[in-house]
């Protein structure tokens, strides 16, 4: 799929962004502030700060508690959940926004993240229960001997 990863932005693009929406809230049009909530929702899932992601998913669910079928504010609400670990979370929603948008390519493309990142997980798991149970049996053999 050639990228590997999702966009990012920093805390330049996310504030030009609030400042964006606050100017345009307090005196646009609504066509006009939604444009804006969701050029601030993109900025917040995408930061690299957690908080960010965490306000940018409270936004998407407030948003979609409006309009639960908005395809663009469930991909956000994935895109968050993804980039705050939360990757089980995420690939619900996915598939879930795949069933009824199939060819939705960046849904696909970030399930596969996902499911990357869930396999990742469950494998370092294995590993550190292993580790573990091998401390552990060195333990238990080593006080062994010394009886």
């Amino acid at each position: 799929m050639g990228q590997e990863h999702l966009p990012s932005v920093d805390l330049d693009f996310v504030k030009h962004a609030e400042d964006e929406y606050h100017s345009i809230f307090n005196t646009g049009k609504s066509e006009e502030v939604d444009a804006a909530r969701f050029r601030l929702v993109w900025a917040l899932v995408h930061s690299t700060h957690r908080g960010h992601q965490s306000r940018g998913l409270e936004l998407c669910r407030a948003k979609l508690r409006e309009q639960a079928k908005d395809k663009e504010y469930r991909y956000f609400a994935a895109v968050a959940c993804y980039n705050m670990g939360q990757y089980i979370d995420a690939r619900r929603e996915l598939s879930s926004l795949l069933q009824e948008h199939p060819g939705f390519r960046q849904a696909e493309f970030l399930r596969g993240l996902a499911e990357d990142a869930i396999v990742r997980e469950g494998l370092m798991g294995v590993g550190i229960g292993a580790a573990l149970a091998g401390v552990a049996l060195a333990v238990f053999l080593g006080s062994g001997r010394k009886r």
